[in-house]
């Protein structure tokens, strides 16, 4: 295989900095570099050391936004900074060829990187605002995104219902949509399902906010209790956010349990002992939090939309539900209620499997590889404008 030289660009690593980007640009740059002919330099705020030695990562550190000022222009002022440091390793001999943006991370400048920049825009919550005051918080951020992937060569789609509303974006100018999957680490041997010796074990993973339809949850959870089959079915919610406290003081229905925010231990034993993933999410990306589950065998209750629908497929290995719907979560969860032990055990092997085959690193981030091979053999077969100019 040809040699290749990315440079990725990332507002943060995990767990340096927290969230779901951080935690992709880690993963995708630990498996890009073990990969045969990849040379990889990672551009990030934290200080140099964030991978092993042995991993043959470069590492440039480019000072990050200082969150005591003004968002926006901060992310023009760092992506300046990130600009530059890139443009300074292009030039060196042996520099990099195509550059993998997270977020924001090219801004400033993007013209002189378009031929070879794809941009992650990642899940796009700026375009899924549902009230005003959320649609006009993200305007800024949508014109952004529209700004950046017009002048990109490509920008990356998690797929689904993602997938459209890029097109929209870059309709016109030339620039491609690649649907590249998020990612994740998925055992060999899927985990054992637990035994049935209590109440289904129902669990939530996420931010307590309100599109991640908690109050949908509960007023299942509410109609269950009040059915007298609290202890048939039990939820546990694990997470923190704004809503958190509100719910711990207005009490809580017998069968719900919070948790508060968990370590990575915490949640491994969750997804062990639990039965189903349960996201009644009104809008979302990709969710980690089900691709977490599917590795682990569980089978899972999510809204679609984003993203989800490449996951979830219903009756197959768990529920993919209108979001916002309390009566069809309800009426899924009973029906998951009268599945046999073995009926679950299946449907969470089939999310195993579909994880394993279609969203395991490994594979995935071959798939990223192939496409920035790709756009670096498309970008060499252009004569630069720069070239043609000296002629």
């Amino acid at each position: 295989m040809p040699g290749l030289h990315i440079a990725l660009c990332t507002d943060g690593i995990f767990p340096h900095a927290m969230g779901g980007m951080q935690r992709h640009s880690r993963l995708l740059a630990e498996h890009l570099a073990c990969m045969e002919g990849v040379t990889l330099t990672v551009f990030h705020p934290h200080p140099v050391g964030q991978f092993a030695a042995a991993s043959g990562i470069r590492e440039v550190q480019v000072p990050g936004v200082d969150v005591r000022r003004f968002y926006l222009a901060e992310l023009w002022r760092c992506s300046a900074r990130m600009a530059r440091a890139v443009q300074a390793a292009k030039a060196q001999p042996n520099g990099p060829e195509v550059i993998f943006s997270q977020g924001f991370s090219i801004w400033k400048n993007i013209r002189r990187f378009g031929q070879r920049l794809v941009v992650h825009p990642h899940g796009l919550e700026m375009f899924q605002g549902l009230t005003r005051r959320e649609r006009m918080l993200g305007l800024p951020f949508r014109l952004l995104v529209r700004h950046l992937a017009r002048r990109s060569a490509a920008v990356v789609s998690l797929g689904g219902k993602l997938t459209g509303i890029l097109q929209r974006q870059v309709q016109g100018s030339g620039a491609q949509v690649l649907v590249l999957p998020n990612a994740v680490e998925v055992p060999a041997q899927p985990p054992a399902y637990p035994a049935k010796d209590g109440p289904l074990r129902l669990v939530f993973v996420g931010r307590f906010a309100f599109n991640k339809g908690i109050d949908v949850l509960m007023d299942v959870a509410v109609r269950l209790a009040a059915e007298g089959l609290e202890g048939a079915v039990q939820f546990q919610l694990a997470g923190s956010g704004p809503l958190l406290e509100s719910y711990r003081a207005k009490g809580l229905p017998p069968n719900v349990q919070l948790l508060g925010r968990v370590d990575d231990a915490a949640l491994a034993r969750l997804y062990a002992e639990c039965h189903a993933l349960v996201l009644p999410t009104r809008f979302e990306g990709m969710p980690t939090v089900v691709l977490e589950a599917m590795a682990q065998a569980r089978p899972v209750f999510v809204s679609d939309v984003g993203a989800a629908a490449e996951l979830v497929t219903s009756g197959v290995n768990g529920y993919l539900l209108p979001p916002g719907d309390a009566g069809a979560l309800y009426q899924a969860v009973r029906r998951f209620m009268a599945e046999s032990q073995d009926q679950r055990r299946m449907m969470g092997l089939a999310g195993h499997e579909i994880a394993a085959r279609r969203f395991a690193w490994p594979v995935v981030a071959r798939q990223h590889l192939d496409a920035l091979l790709a756009l670096r053999d498309a970008a060499n077969a252009k004569v630069d404008p720069q070239a043609k100019a000296a002629l």
